[in-house]
């Protein structure tokens, strides 16, 4: 019991394409671990568990309150009957309620709107033709290993624009400024990387075959 109050709980917000972000699943992730999705590698945000005791005081102070006036409430009554004074009525005036009709509930558009990569007009900017060098996208700028003036091999992009990892991948992952992949890549392409936040934490793992992922 004492080892689960070092563990750390959270949940998935990888909605639509996590398994456990869908049903709201609580993970529990160990002390050394990485905080991170095991079905799909994305950053958990902690759960923490509500004290209640709280509602439980707020209850049993409502219960008193209510016997209270059970007890008390008739002798009250009596005691303002003995005090009774002769009102004058005034002269009664027919009230009419307006009754205003309820606006009919608006709809949520819960549609997804498919993410569309920004055309990039210029033609990418490689320092070396094959070695060790750079490659600047427009949307993001690599640095790692070329060959024939692409990126094959390993190396490092960072993103300045939001953009999809990989057209291929069909779960259309977008990574967003500051973001950054790690690993392997072909003819321009990521094939098995790693992909990071600006905070360097973890947000997953990709992997694109000839099929995509």
């Amino acid at each position: 019991m004492a080892q689960n109050k070092l563990n750390k709980k959270g949940r998935c917000l990888n909605i639509g394409n996590c398994p456990k972000a869908n049903t709201k699943e609580i993970i529990e992730v160990g002390i050394g671990e990485d905080f991170v999705c095991p079905e799909c590698g994305g950053q958990l945000v902690e759960v923490k568990e509500t004290n209640v005791l709280p509602y439980v005081i707020g209850g049993v102070v409502v219960a008193a309150l209510v016997v209270a006036g059970i007890v008390w409430g008739p002798q009250a009554i009596n005691s303002f009957k003995t005090e009774e004074k002769t009102v004058v009525e005034p002269d009664t005036v027919e009230q009419v309620e307006q009754v205003t009709e309820a606006a009919p509930e608006q709809k949520v558009d819960e549609t997804t709107v498919e993410y569309k990569d920004i055309p990039v007009e210029t033609t990418p900017v490689v320092s070396v033709q094959n070695g060790q060098g750079t490659i600047d996208f427009g949307y993001a700028k690599y640095e790692g290993s070329i060959s024939n003036g692409k990126a094959n091999g390993l190396g490092k992009l960072t993103y300045t624009q939001s953009r999809r990892i990989s057209k291929r991948d069909t779960r259309n992952r977008v990574a967003v400024p500051g973001d950054y992949i790690e690993g392997s890549f072909e003819d321009n392409e990521p094939v098995t990387v790693k992909w990071y936040g600006s905070d360097k934490k973890l947000k997953g793992a990709v992997m694109i075959g000839s099929n995509g992922l």
